[in-house]
């Protein structure tokens, strides 16, 4: 004779119909259903749900910027988190110390949710790289790539393409010591490779410790002539056109580099600040930079009195949004003691919900080169 809880029992052993009930679950509740069983756990855990929930629930989304900071023998690395959008409590919490590493831990790069982080106070041959995700405070601990130099540790992942990030290294050869050799770790192998033949790189001041995941390729730029792009899915390196370096001067003067939106922006200051400076964006087919903002610093002056009376600004990052056909895109700009965020079309202030506060004797505590975007849709 059957037993009347037989239909219960159906239904809580199919995958599809479990799958449609967890889809419709929030967010807190489907993470407790992970520590049901362990089917339940790999349901939930499957990379397509992952992605299929995210997109029914748009209310978990977070984006911002970690900010990053060294302090005199601190192990770890000193965190704030921005919030540009999104729902508080989906905000990662500022810190490292999930991550269990007697050497200390500070980030190394970000992208699309995940952080590759590595050891702080160490030698390179004694450094562990670790890749995690803050929201969870799940993190793997990575093998180290075998050379003697990193200049660069990079993700490049787009969970709109694929459910596997890869990490790119941007190590030392033994053909010279302006030699690089590409290397590309992967999840699903485990192993780290090498990435075509070793490449020269004549300026010296390439920031590849400051790459930028955008339109399926790492972009890195640097303070000389020379830019590269690595499209990560044929393994391909070329080169980038970058506007010329302004007469008289040596150097290039970057003020900030950084992807929002699925557009790329950069941004040079050879000129004081107080002059004013141009947004630039790359166009998709990489034919070239175009100016897409003028920002106005006399009309931010105005309207910010320790930009008046210091004239010391650094810009830490930008905001692409856009609510309906009107253009909401934003930059946040760091003074001595404040943040401040300033509207890229209206040339407003707009004010930055944050706690996050620095000792205005300090100066200009931050830098864009000590930020790394951070987008989540999803805490699984």
């Amino acid at each position: 004779m059957s037993s009347s809880k037989e239909p219960e029992l159906n239904v809580i052993n199919n995958s599809d119909v479990m799958t449609d009930i967890f889809l419709s679950l929030p967010l807190k509740t489907l993470v407790r259903c992970k520590c049901v069983c362990k089917w339940w756990n790999n349901l939930i855990s499957d990379p397509v749900f992952k992605s299929n929930y995210s997109r029914q629930n748009p209310q978990y989304h977070v984006s911002g910027f970690f900010l990053q900071k060294f302090l005199f023998l601190e192990l770890y690395s000193k965190l704030l988190f921005f919030q540009c959008e999104g729902q508080v409590d989906a905000a990662p919490k500022p810190s490292l110390s999930f991550i269990k590493d007697e050497k200390g831990v500070r980030i190394q790069h970000s992208c699309n949710g995940l952080l590759l982080c590595s050891s702080f106070r160490c030698l390179e041959e004694d450094r562990e790289y670790y890749i995690c995700k803050p929201t969870t405070k799940q993190y793997f601990p990575l093998p180290h790539p075998e050379c003697r130099t990193v200049f660069g540790s990079n993700i490049a992942y787009d969970p709109n393409r694929s459910l596997h990030y890869k990490i790119v290294c941007i190590c030392d050869s033994y053909l010279s010591k302006n030699h690089r050799q590409l290397k590309i770790f992967s999840p699903v192998t485990g192993l780290w490779k090498a990435s075509g033949k070793p490449f020269t790189v004549s300026d010296e001041d390439m920031l590849f410790n400051r790459g930028v995941f955008w339109n399926g390729a790492l972009h890195w730029i640097g303070r000389g002539n020379l830019a590269l792009r690595f499209d990560t899915e044929r393994e391909l390196m070329v080169t980038m056109p970058m506007p010329p370096i302004q007469e008289g001067w040596t150097q290039r003067k970057l003020g900030y580099f950084g992807e929002s939106g699925s557009h790329l922006f950069l941004i040079e200051t050879y000129a004081p600040f107080a002059a004013g400076f141009d947004v630039m964006e790359m166009k998709v087919d990489y034919s070239g930079w175009f100016v897409k903002y003028h920002v106005n610093l006399v009309m931010l002056s105005l309207q910010c009195r320790v930009i008046r009376t210091i004239h010391k600004l650094s810009i830490l990052h930008i905001a692409h949004q856009h609510v309906g056909d009107e253009d909401q895109s934003f930059m946040v700009i760091h003074v001595p003691g404040e943040f401040v965020t300033f509207k890229l079309r209206a040339n407003t202030l707009m004010e930055l919900q944050t706690n996050n506060k620095v000792d205005k004797s300090l100066g200009l505590w931050y830098s864009w080169e000590g930020v790394y975007p951070y987008s989540n849709t999803c805490n699984l």
